[in-house]
């Protein structure tokens, strides 16, 4: 493991004992850029064990959407229709699974100064559509930022401890996206079920104490598939993969000069989960969009496959191909390896 990678590893082993350290409560919940770097000083003294993709009984689990061009889903697919290549190398795929696991969501609300009143009635409406359309052994998580992370709700059944949390929102403050993005993407979640992270935002930043190039290796690291919505992107701006040793800090303006370089970083992040950025502008009908969002990860494959002919640790690039013309495939793009 090289020295970012273990101070990415140890950054958001930190952040995440520095946010469930203390009491859930939005009121109470603590502030991640004074605590964070108290615990990182004691957690950097010990050895970060590296974070790995799942792997079961010794096989890899890998989520594939595999979508035709008006964006319905190929359903019926087996796993002679997939090839999957492990840094380079054919593997085989001992099982396919379609919709039989369980899903943990994880629902990151942007409560900031930029979000009125209106925003908040229409972001509390779709959580709770949401959480009526889990099934029954799904679960959600309600975590609520500005310019602290908050764990609100834990995973959950129960619809009104959801809408009780939402009931009591007020919006203010400045943005710790980065740090809100990192904690759901590390946090603890059973080894059996799906995870999905869904962040509305706008996508400034004005208060984490996570930075961009930390931000990238979690998402490389994470077993989750995140979502993000937010404002749609700025007309003819090309968003290509984030270079994080070519890219400094970026500015808090959720649309100022730095916009572009944030589009970037966030599309890498998508990226590198298999998720996927939704553009919703201020009317944008958040109760449809979650939805589709969901949708979306529910109906994706779950393929299994036991690497072959690869050395076993380090990061292992992965390639997804589907024998369907004209096919839009979509999965992560690597795991490391234990």
């Amino acid at each position: 493991m090289t020295t970012r990678h273990t101070f990415a590893v140890v950054t958001c082993a930190a952040l995440v004992a520095a946010l469930y350290g203390g009491r859930t409560e939005l009121r109470s919940a603590p502030q991640w850029r004074t605590t964070n770097r108290s615990a990182l000083r004691t957690v950097s003294q010990e050895p970060a064990q590296q974070p790995t993709f799942r792997l079961m009984a010794e096989a890899v689990s890998l989520e594939v959407s595999v979508r035709n061009s008006n964006r319905r889903t190929y359903t019926g697919l087996k796993a002679a229709d997939f090839e999957v290549l492990d840094n380079g190398v054919r593997q085989e795929i001992v099982d396919v699974t379609f919709g039989k696991l369980p899903i943990d969501v994880t629902i990151a609300l942007d409560v900031s100064y930029s979000v009125n009143g209106a925003m908040l009635d229409r972001l509390r409406r779709a959580v709770t559509q949401l959480m009526r359309d889990l099934g029954k052994e799904d679960r959600l998580k309600l975590m609520l930022f500005n310019a602290r992370v908050n764990r609100v709700v834990d995973f959950t059944q129960d619809i009104t401890v959801v809408e009780k949390a939402l009931t009591t929102v007020a919006a203010g403050g400045g943005t710790t996206v980065y740090d809100t993005l990192s904690v759901a993407m590390v946090s603890a979640s059973a080894p059996d079920r799906r995870q999905l992270v869904v962040c509305f935002t706008d996508g400034g930043d004005s208060n984490s104490a996570t930075d961009p190039e930390v931000l990238v290796d979690v998402a490389r690291r994470t077993r989750a598939t995140v979502a993000l919505v937010m404002p749609p992107l700025i007309s003819g701006i090309e968003v290509r993969s984030f270079q994080p040793r070519t890219t400094t800090m970026i500015m808090p303006s959720a649309r100022g000069p730095a916009a572009p370089l944030r589009d970037k970083l966030y599309a890498t992040v998508v990226s590198e989960t298999g998720g996927s950025r939704i553009g919703a502008g201020s009317s944008a009908d958040l109760t449809q969009t979650f939805r589709a969002v969901l949708d979306d990860f529910r109906s994706a494959y779950v393929l299994y496959f036991r690497p072959k002919g690869v050395e076993r640790a380090g990061f292992h690039t992965l390639a997804v191909k589907v024998n369907k013309s004209g096919a839009n495939v979509l999965a992560r793009k690597g795991y490391f390896g234990g």
